[in-house]
Formats: C-alpha cells, sequence, structure tokens
C-alpha cells in the first residue's frame, strides 16, 4: 500500500496563532490543498492526515472544538 502524510495545519487547512484557534468555526482551506489531495488519491496513495494539537492541552481549545474542526 503507498501512503501519503500531510501536516493538516499550514498544509491543508490555515494556520493561527495558538490564541487564534479559539475562535474558529470554519477551517479555510490553502488555495489548492483539495486539489492536491485528489490528485494524489488518484496516483493511487491512502491519505493520512497528521496534527499535533497540544493547543487542546493549553486549553485554547476543547476536545469537542477540535472534533468539530476535523468534521468541517
Amino acid at each position: 500500500m503507498r501512503v501519503a502524510f500531510f501536516d493538516r495545519d499550514g498544509t491543508i487547512i490555515e494556520d493561527y496563532p495558538d490564541h487564534g484557534w479559539t475562535g474558529i468555526e470554519h477551517p479555510v482551506f490553502i488555495d489548492g490543498s483539495i486539489n492536491t489531495l485528489r490528485e494524489v488519491t488518484r496516483k493511487g496513495y491512502k491519505i493520512i492526515i497528521v496534527t499535533n494539537q497540544y493547543i487542546i492541552n493549553e486549553r485554547y481549545i476543547s476536545i469537542d472544538q477540535y472534533q468539530d474542526i476535523n468534521n468541517k
């Protein structure tokens, strides 16, 4: 199986300063990111999106906010 790893924040969606995540309700996709993911999939890769979310532990966002952003 061929696999491609992508970082979520700053690669697929916009990244924000830690305190900026508190008010994010709708992630903003970086121009071209969706097309890139489609192309990688078309070439036969499975995609794994990784993200390091220390901002949950530091209480900038809740686990519910994190899951909501991922779902969108």
